[in-house]
């Protein structure tokens, strides 16, 4: 079996925090080498493919992969397949599309890491999607702050605030990530007028209990930043030993559901195979149901009858 490094080179930031736990787990290493071998597209993401690099499942956003390269290469990543196999992204292609297409209001530039391009790179996108009179919302999704958190420097946060609403949708899945650089680059975002929210995936014997995720989430909370999704771990190729069963998804986001703030509770969700989307589920609080009367479970596992209009 041939095995290759490709570019699977870590920021020195990351490096220094590798040794926790809950961080060398995630990441693949600068000396790990990974099987060559056909990676799969889980969502079929290549399906609704409108122009390289620009992908169009739902009705009014659409999701541009910018660049392949990221700061850290999580092993659990859905899009392995670009690290080997990148299109590129066609700029031009792209935003004669979204001139086209007036029923998107959203954009979220992603990647690999947006923000793995200069600024000067990336303002050229902003400016871009920012000049289409229809388009409302720029969202970006990004690991940087668990992974070079110091790229978020003044020029780049004084180039975001150019062309807001910009909303930053940061990957962040443990509490050891929750650094000094960290912490103080969400407050400089947070400062600057620019809405952070979290994306946390759900990991075997990571954090798949919910008094970690009661930590992460509730410090974030506490930096100004929304909890917003909880994401199953996608069937990707090597994702095997990651994945947790929606039953045990459930039962974490029971714990959390009324122990903790719902500000501290993200909407969890997974997607479907073929590109079939998302799909949000909540823990089963409705028991039983004769015409108007209901029986619900409360978070302590009570039992209340309710009798609806």
């Amino acid at each position: 079996m041939k095995y290759t490094k490709r570019f699977f080179a870590s920021s020195p930031y990351l490096l220094s925090i590798l040794h926790k736990d809950g961080i060398k787990k995630q990441f693949m290493s600068p000396s790990d080498k990974i099987k060559k071998q056909k990676f799969n597209d889980p969502l079929n993401e290549a399906s609704f493919a409108k122009a390289k690099g620009l992908i169009h499942r739902y009705p009014d956003r659409v999701v541009l992969t910018v660049t392949n390269r990221c700061f850290g290469y999580c092993k659990f990543c859905f899009r392995k397949k670009n690290w080997f196999d990148f299109e590129g992204f066609d700029f031009e292609g792209a935003i004669d599309y979204l001139k086209q297409h007036t029923q998107i209001r959203e954009v979220l530039i992603s990647g690999g890491d947006p923000f793995f391009l200069n600024n000067a790179e990336l303002e050229k996108i902003l400016a871009a999607v920012r000049g289409i009179e229809h388009i409302e919302v720029i969202r970006i999704g990004t690991r940087v702050l668990s992974t070079n958190p110091m790229r978020i420097n003044k020029e780049t946060l004084s180039l975001l605030k150019k062309y807001k609403p910009i909303w930053i949708a940061i990957h962040i899945n443990h509490p050891d990530e929750l650094t000094l650089e960290f912490e103080q680059t969400v407050k400089d975002t947070v400062d600057s007028g620019i809405p952070v929210v979290s994306q946390t995936v759900l990991l075997k014997d990571i954090n798949d209990n919910s008094e970690i995720l009661k930590k992460l989430f509730c410090r974030l909370v506490y930096l100004g930043v929304k909890p917003y999704y909880l994401f199953g771990c996608d069937a990707a190729t090597g994702n095997e030993k990651f994945r947790v069963s929606i039953e045990k998804a459930l039962s974490v986001m029971d714990s959390l559901r009324g122990n903790v703030s719902g500000l501290c509770v993200p909407t969890f969700a997974f997607d479907l195979p073929n590109g079939g989307g998302k799909i949000v589920l909540e823990p089963q609080k409705l028991i039983k149901r004769e015409k108007n009367r209901y029986k619900f479970v409360n978070f302590e596992h009570t039992e209340y009858d309710y009798e609806d209009i």
